[in-house]
């Protein structure tokens, strides 16, 4: 994790801007910045010999974003560095083709999850130079290298975000993508609720897919190919192609080393033949008062799952929110900004479970007998 520990702190009064990054507030030792493609909190440690400071890894910063912040608060603070592991980052990350959690999605043709290393992601841009590719990813070097490959091949129609791949997907309007890919994923044998494969994942995909569409999925685990079959197999009316040892267009650095093994490798796509209705659900994540009569014991209903996990000071009269809402089995970590009229410091994904579980928050916390 990149931080670094510095030997001296003043008392700062924030918000305050140093060039490009601005630091908005500070709620214990969680300080807000701001700058161009990030909002995030930085973590502020007293140590034995000095100070550390380290990203909180809930808000999801890019590390060209940290080390600007970084270097921007030892800047403010006229502070000696005594330890740092991030000078071997280059300054300039190729970010344009980032995209966050609240941008419109609607022009997406293509998405891959899970695209690593990038190189059936690029050959994706190649192949189809007249559709937008989204790559969906949540290990950040991964992001990073795929990023600079963009940039060094001038390639305009791929997009990135680093966020859950069942949010995103449940973002995606009905009847939109040619095709969704999810290569080599993680079996997770001792955790199967982490499988991004399941009836929910399905049931969206087939929903964004146009007619003709399909999700390919591939595999070097008999164990995950043998669930997600299952799991594809509780649609009421699916076309699957299976496949067992069938050689691909492209190889992935993860096949490569698979084959070196002899491993079998299992492909299954699911063709959609549905039109399914038009997603038109929008929702309201405002707060009407402040939340009061906090209590940290979670609260897990049939379809999401409520979890104040821990409270910051601001000031006399704010203070910030650490919670866990939505989906249980992808649930989103969020921070409010608990005031006269709260707010989220990072809006939860605009879909149906994260809306319950924000007004079932407001009804719990709203001051009222419950």
């Amino acid at each position: 994790m990149p931080h670094v520990v510095i030997d001296r702190i003043e008392n700062l009064n924030f918000p305050l801007k140093c060039g490009e990054v601005e630091f908005l507030f500070k709620a214990d030792e969680l300080i807000a910045v701001q700058t161009e493609k990030s909002r995030f909190f930085i973590k502020l440690i007293k140590k034995e010999n000095g100070y550390l400071i380290k990203y909180d890894k809930i808000t999801r910063p890019l590390i060209s974003e940290i080390k600007k912040a970084y270097n921007a608060f030892i800047t403010l603070q006229n502070a000696n560095v005594l330890f740092e592991n991030i000078k071997g980052i280059k300054e300039k990350i190729p970010n344009k083709n980032l995209l966050n959690i609240d941008e419109n999605l609607d022009n997406i043709d293509i998405i891959e999850v899970g695209f690593g290393s990038g190189r059936h992601l690029l050959y994706l841009a190649e192949k189809y130079p007249n559709k937008t590719i989204l790559g969906i990813e949540i290990h950040k070097p991964s992001i990073e290298q795929v990023l600079k490959r963009i940039d060094s091949q001038r390639l305009t129609n791929i997009k990135i975000i680093n966020h859950d791949a069942r949010i995103i997907l449940s973002k995606i309007p009905s009847n939109k993508l040619h095709s969704i890919y999810v290569h080599f994923p993680v079996p997770w044998d001792k955790k199967p609720h982490r499988r991004v494969i399941n009836q929910e994942f399905i049931f969206e995909a087939q929903r964004a897919l146009k007619p003709q569409g399909f999700l390919h999925l591939r595999t070097d685990s008999e164990n995950y190919f043998n669930y997600s079959l299952n799991e594809f197999l509780t649609l009421k009316k699916a076309d699957l192609n299976v496949k067992k040892n069938m050689p691909y267009e492209i190889s992935s650095k993860y096949e490569d080393r698979w084959k070196k093994q002899n491993k079998n490798i299992y492909d299954i796509y699911m063709i959609n033949h549905e039109t399914s209705p038009k997603k038109e659900e929008t929702f309201d994540f405002s707060f009407e008062c402040r939340l009061t009569n906090l209590d940290f014991k979670p609260k897990i209903y049939k379809n999401f799952v409520i979890h104040i996990e821990k409270i910051y000071k601001i000031d006399e009269n704010k203070e910030l929110i650490k919670a866990t809402i939505g989906n249980f089995n992808r649930p989103e970590h969020i921070y409010i900004i608990n005031d006269e009229k709260p707010y989220y410091f990072k809006k939860p994904a605009d879909i149906k479970d994260n809306f319950q579980a924000h007004t079932e928050l407001k009804r719990l916390f709203n001051g009222n007998t419950r």
